[in-house]
Protein backbone atom coordinates (compact mmCIF):
# COMPACT_ATOMS: atom_id res chain seq x y z
CA UNK A 1 0.00 0.00 0.00
CA UNK A 2 2.78 2.10 0.54
CA UNK A 3 3.77 2.00 -3.16
CA UNK A 4 0.15 2.79 -3.93
CA UNK A 5 0.18 6.09 -1.35
CA UNK A 6 3.49 7.33 -3.31
CA UNK A 7 1.59 8.04 -6.85
CA UNK A 8 -0.72 10.48 -5.15
CA UNK A 9 2.67 13.01 -4.32
CA UNK A 10 3.48 12.01 -8.10
CA UNK A 11 0.35 14.36 -9.85
CA UNK A 12 0.28 17.30 -11.69
CA UNK A 13 0.02 18.95 -15.46
CA UNK A 14 -2.58 19.45 -17.46
CA UNK A 15 -5.76 19.56 -15.90
CA UNK A 16 -6.11 23.84 -16.78
CA UNK A 17 -7.26 22.83 -19.99
CA UNK A 18 -10.26 21.10 -18.65
CA UNK A 19 -13.74 21.41 -20.72
CA UNK A 20 -17.42 21.10 -19.51
CA UNK A 21 -19.64 18.27 -20.50
CA UNK A 22 -23.40 19.06 -20.27
CA UNK A 23 -25.29 17.04 -17.30
CA UNK A 24 -27.09 14.55 -19.39
CA UNK A 25 -25.44 12.10 -20.72
CA UNK A 26 -26.59 7.84 -21.24
CA UNK A 27 -25.39 5.91 -19.57
CA UNK A 28 -26.74 2.83 -21.48
CA UNK A 29 -23.81 0.60 -22.12
CA UNK A 30 -23.33 0.50 -25.88
CA UNK A 31 -21.08 -2.52 -27.50
CA UNK A 32 -21.88 -1.51 -31.05
CA UNK A 33 -20.60 2.17 -30.68
CA UNK A 34 -16.90 1.23 -29.18
CA UNK A 35 -14.80 1.43 -32.08
CA UNK A 36 -13.58 4.91 -31.72
CA UNK A 37 -11.92 6.78 -34.41
CA UNK A 38 -10.70 10.21 -35.01
CA UNK A 39 -13.15 13.07 -34.34
CA UNK A 40 -15.04 11.03 -31.63
CA UNK A 41 -15.73 12.88 -28.84
CA UNK A 42 -14.24 11.20 -25.66
CA UNK A 43 -15.80 11.72 -22.15
CA UNK A 44 -14.06 10.40 -18.62
CA UNK A 45 -15.70 10.26 -15.73
CA UNK A 46 -14.87 9.16 -12.31
CA UNK A 47 -17.86 8.44 -9.80
CA UNK A 48 -16.99 7.57 -6.22
CA UNK A 49 -18.99 7.32 -2.62
CA UNK A 50 -15.54 8.69 -0.71
CA UNK A 51 -17.08 12.06 0.70
CA UNK A 52 -13.12 13.53 0.29
CA UNK A 53 -13.06 12.91 -3.63
CA UNK A 54 -10.43 11.15 -5.65
CA UNK A 55 -6.87 11.11 -7.01
CA UNK A 56 -5.33 9.90 -10.05
CA UNK A 57 -4.14 10.16 -13.71
CA UNK A 58 -5.35 10.26 -17.32
CA UNK A 59 -4.36 10.36 -20.91
CA UNK A 60 -4.80 13.06 -23.34
CA UNK A 61 -3.66 13.85 -26.82
CA UNK A 62 -0.77 15.94 -25.29
CA UNK A 63 0.36 13.48 -22.32
CA UNK A 64 -0.40 12.46 -19.26
CA UNK A 65 -3.03 14.50 -16.52
CA UNK A 66 -2.91 14.93 -12.87
CA UNK A 67 -4.71 16.43 -10.22
CA UNK A 68 -3.72 19.72 -9.45
CA UNK A 69 -1.33 20.11 -6.83
CA UNK A 70 -2.01 22.08 -3.69
CA UNK A 71 0.92 24.71 -3.03
CA UNK A 72 0.00 25.60 0.80
CA UNK A 73 0.74 21.59 1.68
CA UNK A 74 3.75 21.31 -1.36
CA UNK A 75 2.50 18.26 -2.98
CA UNK A 76 -0.62 16.55 -1.50
CA UNK A 77 -3.01 16.96 -4.18
CA UNK A 78 -6.31 19.17 -4.41
CA UNK A 79 -9.07 15.79 -4.36
CA UNK A 80 -11.53 16.07 -7.56
CA UNK A 81 -15.35 15.40 -6.11
CA UNK A 82 -17.16 12.51 -7.78
CA UNK A 83 -18.95 13.23 -10.85
CA UNK A 84 -16.20 15.28 -12.29
CA UNK A 85 -15.79 14.40 -16.23
CA UNK A 86 -13.64 15.89 -18.84
CA UNK A 87 -13.90 15.62 -22.25
CA UNK A 88 -12.07 15.78 -25.76
CA UNK A 89 -11.67 15.01 -29.20
CA UNK A 90 -9.76 12.00 -30.75
CA UNK A 91 -6.78 12.72 -32.32
CA UNK A 92 -5.50 11.89 -35.44
CA UNK A 93 -3.05 10.18 -34.37
CA UNK A 94 -1.70 6.21 -32.58
CA UNK A 95 -3.76 7.25 -28.90
CA UNK A 96 -5.56 5.38 -25.63
CA UNK A 97 -7.53 6.41 -23.89
CA UNK A 98 -6.35 5.62 -20.09
CA UNK A 99 -7.76 6.42 -16.89
CA UNK A 100 -6.46 5.12 -13.31
CA UNK A 101 -7.89 6.59 -10.26
CA UNK A 102 -8.26 6.50 -6.74
CA UNK A 103 -10.78 7.25 -3.52
CA UNK A 104 -9.39 9.73 -1.04
CA UNK A 105 -9.71 7.36 1.93
CA UNK A 106 -8.58 3.81 -0.72
CA UNK A 107 -11.82 2.36 0.76
CA UNK A 108 -15.03 3.56 -1.03
CA UNK A 109 -16.19 2.44 -4.12
CA UNK A 110 -14.45 4.16 -6.92
CA UNK A 111 -15.82 3.70 -10.76
CA UNK A 112 -14.24 4.66 -13.59
CA UNK A 113 -15.93 5.52 -17.01
CA UNK A 114 -15.16 5.94 -20.62
CA UNK A 115 -18.11 7.69 -22.59
CA UNK A 116 -17.76 7.84 -26.99
CA UNK A 117 -20.15 10.45 -27.96
CA UNK A 118 -22.13 10.39 -25.09
CA UNK A 119 -22.49 6.69 -24.80
CA UNK A 120 -21.07 4.46 -21.97
CA UNK A 121 -18.49 2.09 -23.31
CA UNK A 122 -16.09 1.40 -20.83
CA UNK A 123 -16.96 1.09 -17.16
CA UNK A 124 -14.12 -0.05 -14.14
CA UNK A 125 -15.41 -0.48 -10.61
CA UNK A 126 -13.21 -1.61 -7.71
CA UNK A 127 -10.13 -3.52 -9.75
CA UNK A 128 -7.35 -4.21 -7.33
CA UNK A 129 -9.12 -3.63 -4.56
CA UNK A 130 -12.13 -1.59 -3.39
CA UNK A 131 -11.51 2.45 -3.39
CA UNK A 132 -9.11 1.64 -6.98
CA UNK A 133 -9.99 1.38 -10.63
CA UNK A 134 -8.11 2.39 -13.75
CA UNK A 135 -8.75 1.10 -17.82
CA UNK A 136 -7.14 1.43 -20.94
CA UNK A 137 -8.96 1.63 -24.29
CA UNK A 138 -7.11 1.31 -27.96
CA UNK A 139 -8.58 3.82 -30.56
CA UNK A 140 -8.45 3.19 -34.27
CA UNK A 141 -6.73 6.64 -34.85
CA UNK A 142 -3.50 6.79 -36.40
CA UNK A 143 -1.96 8.60 -39.14
CA UNK A 144 1.83 8.50 -39.01
CA UNK A 145 3.44 7.32 -41.18
CA UNK A 146 7.11 6.48 -40.82
CA UNK A 147 10.46 6.53 -43.37
CA UNK A 148 14.49 5.65 -42.38
CA UNK A 149 15.12 9.58 -42.76
CA UNK A 150 11.75 10.40 -40.31
CA UNK A 151 10.84 7.12 -38.06
CA UNK A 152 8.21 6.58 -35.84
CA UNK A 153 9.44 5.17 -32.73
CA UNK A 154 6.94 3.23 -30.28
CA UNK A 155 7.30 2.13 -27.20
CA UNK A 156 4.97 -0.96 -25.56
CA UNK A 157 4.47 -2.26 -21.81
CA UNK A 158 3.03 -5.54 -21.20
CA UNK A 159 2.50 -7.44 -17.82
CA UNK A 160 2.23 -11.09 -17.92
CA UNK A 161 1.66 -13.85 -14.86
CA UNK A 162 0.02 -11.57 -12.38
CA UNK A 163 0.33 -12.93 -8.82
CA UNK A 164 -3.15 -11.83 -8.19
CA UNK A 165 -2.48 -11.66 -4.57
CA UNK A 166 -0.52 -8.57 -4.91
CA UNK A 167 -1.13 -5.26 -5.11
CA UNK A 168 -2.32 -3.74 -8.58
CA UNK A 169 -0.61 -7.43 -9.89
CA UNK A 170 -1.72 -6.27 -13.54
CA UNK A 171 -0.30 -2.98 -13.70
CA UNK A 172 2.98 -0.98 -13.78
CA UNK A 173 4.98 2.27 -13.49
CA UNK A 174 7.68 4.06 -14.87
CA UNK A 175 9.10 6.74 -17.13
CA UNK A 176 10.71 7.26 -21.02
CA UNK A 177 12.17 9.43 -22.90
CA UNK A 178 9.92 11.33 -25.13
CA UNK A 179 10.72 12.51 -28.84
CA UNK A 180 11.93 15.82 -27.54
CA UNK A 181 14.31 14.21 -26.11
CA UNK A 182 13.56 14.49 -22.57
CA UNK A 183 12.03 12.17 -19.78
CA UNK A 184 8.03 12.86 -19.34
CA UNK A 185 8.56 13.92 -15.79
CA UNK A 186 11.47 16.07 -16.52
CA UNK A 187 11.15 20.12 -15.27
CA UNK A 188 8.57 18.58 -12.70
CA UNK A 189 9.37 17.61 -9.34
CA UNK A 190 5.44 15.75 -8.68
CA UNK A 191 6.30 13.13 -11.34
CA UNK A 192 9.71 11.93 -10.34
CA UNK A 193 8.77 8.19 -10.97
CA UNK A 194 5.32 8.20 -11.81
CA UNK A 195 3.74 6.51 -8.82
CA UNK A 196 0.55 5.91 -10.27
CA UNK A 197 -0.93 2.10 -11.94
CA UNK A 198 -0.62 2.15 -15.63
CA UNK A 199 -2.56 -0.48 -17.63
CA UNK A 200 -0.73 -3.53 -19.19
CA UNK A 201 -0.89 -2.85 -23.03
CA UNK A 202 0.59 1.08 -22.27
CA UNK A 203 1.53 2.15 -26.01
CA UNK A 204 3.51 5.66 -26.68
CA UNK A 205 3.91 6.46 -30.69
CA UNK A 206 5.95 9.40 -31.64
CA UNK A 207 8.10 11.33 -33.76
CA UNK A 208 11.74 12.08 -32.38
CA UNK A 209 12.58 15.90 -33.10
CA UNK A 210 15.64 14.59 -34.43
CA UNK A 211 18.39 11.51 -35.55
CA UNK A 212 20.14 10.42 -34.13
CA UNK A 213 17.44 9.72 -31.41
CA UNK A 214 18.05 7.37 -28.33
CA UNK A 215 15.09 5.62 -27.16
CA UNK A 216 15.07 5.02 -23.32
CA UNK A 217 12.78 3.93 -20.37
CA UNK A 218 12.88 2.33 -16.92
CA UNK A 219 9.73 0.57 -15.68
CA UNK A 220 8.92 -2.23 -13.37
CA UNK A 221 5.72 -4.42 -11.95
CA UNK A 222 3.72 -2.11 -9.83
CA UNK A 223 4.08 -4.45 -6.80
CA UNK A 224 7.83 -6.23 -7.53
CA UNK A 225 7.32 -9.53 -8.44
CA UNK A 226 3.61 -8.69 -8.87
CA UNK A 227 3.98 -9.45 -12.60
CA UNK A 228 6.20 -9.89 -15.55
CA UNK A 229 6.55 -6.68 -16.79
CA UNK A 230 8.05 -6.78 -21.06
CA UNK A 231 9.27 -3.52 -22.15
CA UNK A 232 9.13 -3.37 -26.39
CA UNK A 233 10.64 -0.80 -28.77
CA UNK A 234 9.89 -0.59 -31.76
CA UNK A 235 11.09 1.38 -35.27
CA UNK A 236 8.87 1.80 -38.09
CA UNK A 237 6.62 -1.09 -36.96
CA UNK A 238 9.88 -3.44 -36.45
CA UNK A 239 10.21 -4.74 -33.26
CA UNK A 240 13.84 -3.62 -32.19
CA UNK A 241 14.28 -4.21 -28.87
CA UNK A 242 12.74 -6.32 -25.88
CA UNK A 243 13.61 -7.10 -22.25
CA UNK A 244 11.13 -8.83 -19.51
CA UNK A 245 11.81 -9.18 -15.64
CA UNK A 246 9.91 -9.79 -12.60
CA UNK A 247 11.46 -6.98 -10.87
CA UNK A 248 12.39 -3.01 -12.55
CA UNK A 249 14.30 -2.55 -15.46
CA UNK A 250 16.58 0.26 -15.75
CA UNK A 251 18.02 2.24 -18.05
CA UNK A 252 16.53 0.75 -21.27
CA UNK A 253 18.32 2.14 -24.30
CA UNK A 254 18.40 1.90 -28.20
CA UNK A 255 19.57 4.99 -30.64
CA UNK A 256 17.89 5.02 -33.72
CA UNK A 257 20.51 6.34 -36.16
Amino acid sequence: MKTFILFLSGCMFFIACQRSVPDIINRTNNTQDSVITTGDSLTYEVLTADTGGWAGTWNLPGGMACNVLDSVTYGSPIYLPSGWRYTFSVPTYSFQALLSASARSYSEDITVNLYKNGHLIKSVTNDAMKGVAKFIYDIKADTLVGTASDPVLKYEVLVSDPDTTKFESDAWLGHWMTGKAVYNDDNNRFLQGFWFAIPSGWKYSFKPDHLPFTMKMQAGPYTIDGGKITINFFVNGQLVKSSANRDWIYDMEYTVQ
